[in-house]
């Protein structure tokens, strides 16, 4: 009898649980936070194409905790025209911009998924940025070593 009882929940339980991870996974970030904030985030290298920018503020906080790619960031221009240049993206590169974040966790647009699975990362969506350090050159006349 408890079994005819359970029965029944069980499905349900288990369509609704179904239902509630397919929308999970489906939704897109397309909802910005409309909290327009500016922002420094530093550049971290990391061994995939994850999120890879974080504050000073998290790096100092979870660095040594092994939790510092739970708070990394990917960044998002609003238009083509601000996509960063190739000469950014280097260890130790740091960037302020100013724009907002979208609702949830996910991938910025035009984001290539490659073989390798990569965590959602909340994104942030730019409007202006401004250099504040680059290591470009350090890189280059590193390489040239």
């Amino acid at each position: 009898m408890l079994q005819a009882i359970l029965n029944p929940a069980v499905k349900q339980l288990s369509a609704a649980t179904i239902f509630l991870i397919l929308l999970s996974c489906s939704t897109p970030v397309d909802k910005l936070d409309n909290k327009t904030q500016t922002v420094e985030f530093h550049y971290i290298m990391w061994a995939c194409a994850c999120a890879n920018w974080a504050t000073l503020d998290d790096i100092n906080k979870h660095q040594d905790t092994g939790k510092l790619s739970d708070h990394c960031v990917f960044v998002e221009p609003a238009d083509k025209s601000l996509t960063l240049s190739d000469t950014l993206g280097y260890s130790g590169d740091i960037v302020q911009f100013t724009g907002e974040y979208y609702i949830g966790k996910g991938f910025p647009k035009n984001y290539i998924k490659n073989e390798e699975p990569v965590d959602k990362a909340k994104v942030f969506r730019y409007t202006a940025y401004r250099i504040i350090k680059s290591n470009y050159r350090e890189f280059i006349n590193d390489k040239d070593k």
